[in-house]
């Protein structure tokens, strides 16, 4: 997915193996996400979904320190992926990088937020929602709600 290609770790020398290893040890880590489960059905460590609509709410720590991730966000963003709005802004008192738009998928089209904020100096956490432009208000508020459970002091 989308979120996944954007933080492929792209280290091209000796490290890349580590890197690898690390990100992978730090996907696994539980976050503090709180997801409306009467709608979003857990598929693996802070990953949730919807089949029908579809829709997705999924958070992960990467080994990035917040201004790499930046720099990658804005360099990494796949060709079919159209962004709507970006920057930086406070929520819950938290400095955030965020990324809306939409990207064209072969089911159709999506709309995705990915919010990025620092976890410590040398890691961040990250948050993506999707949802199949269109749905029901109740999904694309689920997905609102999820982040600033997660987005917070």
């Amino acid at each position: 997915m989308l979120f996944v290609a954007v933080f492929t770790v792209q280290a091209q020398d000796d490290d890349a193996a580590e890197q690898q290893a690390i990100a992978l040890e730090l996907s696994q880590i539980e976050l503090d996400i709180k997801v409306d489960q009467s709608i979003f059905t857990k598929m693996s460590t802070n990953m949730y979904i919807s089949q029908a609509p579809k829709a997705m709410i999924m958070g992960m720590v990467v080994p990035e320190t917040y201004e790499n991730a930046k720099s990658k966000l804005d360099s990494s963003l796949p060709p079919e992926f159209t962004v709507s709005n970006k920057g930086e802004k406070m929520m819950n008192g938290i400095q955030v990088l965020f990324i809306e738009g939409t990207g064209d998928t072969k089911d159709g089209v999506i709309n995705c937020t990915m919010y990025c904020f620092e976890r410590d100096a040398d890691t961040c956490t990250m948050f993506m929602g999707m949802s199949e432009v269109g749905i029901d208000k109740k999904y694309t508020d689920a997905i609102v709600e999820a982040a600033n459970s997660l987005i917070k002091k």
